[in-house]
Parts: structure tokens; C-alpha cells; sequence
């Protein structure tokens, strides 16, 4: 299987497959739905948690944090430095099983009402893209936004360990196992299913990397226009957590988890 290596892609914006869609006929996420609401940052827990004045824990939507080392202290430094900051809060009220909200932050400012807390962070290079999490589709830009951060080496991305995994990259997929992962690489063959469609990356399919899909994800794709012709052959850009499964695989949740790169 050819695959680009990873630094010869990353010199190239990527086309989105959601880019493709008219952007009327996607959904409002459900933090997009919700009205703003006032309210100041108290305090930053160890886990990089945000704590309100009003009471409540939030953390930032649609973005992740580096899992350890100095670019997980630099991004923590980052939201201790807003700690008094008046925000608004804008994001539903369901709570996740750390007793947390998914949420945007942006600061009440009429000097700068659109800094956005998670776009910020993703432009220094602090934290990842990750549409997986809740709420992908408000806003759009952070797959955009990293993509600039990564190309000039910002932050997390001057680190390799950050940086895209090849699909036929085996043994570094091995250890990467139930951490958050960029793959890039080339579709082979696209296998459909009643429940599940594969992305498969390579031609032994129980050890080479695999792409998941359930079935309603797939509709949401097709519905879309990507289909099997449109993936097969292309080159792509997907991400999420990576398990152990006949190789290394990865789910994927929602259409916005894989972009179609220009090669």
C-alpha cells in the first residue's frame, strides 16, 4: 500500500469532506441552540477543568488537551491565566459522568466578543481538533485552524509524537493504542455492511489499520454524497481514539472525524 508520509502532507491544506455540504442543510449543535450565558471563571482543577463562579464544572467543547508532558502544562497555564475572566457560557445542560458540561467559552468583551476559549488554543498549538467530542458542529473551523497551527510547527506540533501516524505504520499504531490518534493514509478497499461499513487500509484486513463505521454514521456520510467510489483510493486524514481490533482501528462517529486530503 503507498502511502505519502506524514511530513509531505502536512505542507497541504486539506479539503474537508463536510465542505462539501451545503452549509444550510447541517444541524445546529446543541451549544449553538443554546442562549449565552454570563457568567467567571473561578478556578482550573488538576484535570484542566473549568470551575464557575456559579457553581458549575464545565470544559471546552469539540477541542482536546495534550495528555501529559509541557505542552499539557503550557495549555493548563493557558486557563489559569483566564481565572476572574468573565465569559459567556454557552453550551447545553447535560452532564457528563464527571459531573461536567460540554461547553464554548468565549469572553464578554464587546472588545472581543468572538474569542472563542477552544479556537484559541487549538491556533497556539495547545490542544486538537476533535469533532468526535459533543456539540461538532459550532464552530467549524477548529480542523481549519489546526491545520495552519500544524504547519507552522506551533506549540504540541513540533513534537512528532503529536504529529499524523501513517496508516501502514504498524508497530507506532501498536503503541498508540487506546490514546487519541491522527491517521493519514490511503483508502484500499471499502467494505459495506448491514450495521458497519470498513475503510480498509491495507490488503490484510486483521492486521492492517481499519476505519469504522457504523451505520448511521454512514448514512450521514452518503446522504452527503461520500460514498464508497468517492473514499476509495483517496487519500485521508481521520482521527479519534485508536483500540485493538484485528490490527488498529478506529471508529468513527460523526462525517466531520475524516477529511479528504488533495492527494
Amino acid at each position: 500500500m503507498a502511502v505519502a508520509t506524514a511530513g509531505l502532507l502536512l505542507i497541504v491544506a486539506p479539503a474537508r469532506i463536510i465542505a462539501q455540504t451545503n452549509e444550510a442543510e447541517r444541524p445546529a449543535s446543541a451549544s449553538c441552540r443554546h442562549e449565552a450565558v454570563a457568567d467567571v471563571i473561578a478556578a482550573v482543577s488538576a484535570e484542566n477543568d473549568i470551575v464557575l463562579t456559579s457553581g458549575g464544572t464545565v470544559k471546552l467543547t469539540a477541542i482536546r488537551l495534550p495528555d501529559k508532558g509541557p505542552f499539557r502544562d503550557a495549555a493548563a497555564a493557558w486557563l489559569r491565566g483566564r481565572i476572574g475572566v468573565r465569559v459567556l457560557v454557552q453550551g447545553a445542560g447535560a452532564l457528563d459522568r464527571w459531573g461536567r458540561r460540554s461547553v464554548r467559552l468565549r469572553l464578554a468583551s464587546p472588545a472581543e466578543p468572538a474569542l472563542d476559549f477552544g479556537r484559541e488554543l487549538i491556533e497556539a498549538g495547545l490542544a486538537l481538533a476533535d469533532p468526535g467530542a459533543v456539540d461538532t458542529q459550532c464552530p467549524d473551523d477548529f480542523l481549519d485552524r489546526e491545520a495552519m497551527a500544524r504547519q507552522r510547527s506551533l506549540g504540541l506540533w513540533a513534537d512528532a509524537g503529536y504529529k499524523p501516524i501513517a496508516a501502514d505504520q504498524a508497530d507506532r499504531l501498536k503503541d498508540r493504542i487506546g490514546t487519541f490518534v491522527i491517521v493519514e493514509g490511503r483508502v484500499r478497499s471499502v467494505g459495506e455492511r448491514a450495521q458497519w461499513t470498513y475503510l480498509n487500509f491495507g490488503g490484510r484486513w486483521a492486521e492492517d489499520f481499519t476505519v469504522i463505521i457504523p451505520k448511521k454514521s454512514w448514512k450521514r456520510m452518503t446522504d452527503r454524497g461520500i460514498d464508497a467510489a468517492a473514499l476509495k483510493g483517496r487519500h485521508v486524514r481521520v482521527r479519534g481514539i485508536l483500540e485493538a481490533w484485528q490490527g488498529a482501528s478506529l471508529t468513527v462517529e460523526i462525517p466531520e472525524m475524516i477529511e479528504r486530503l488533495p492527494r
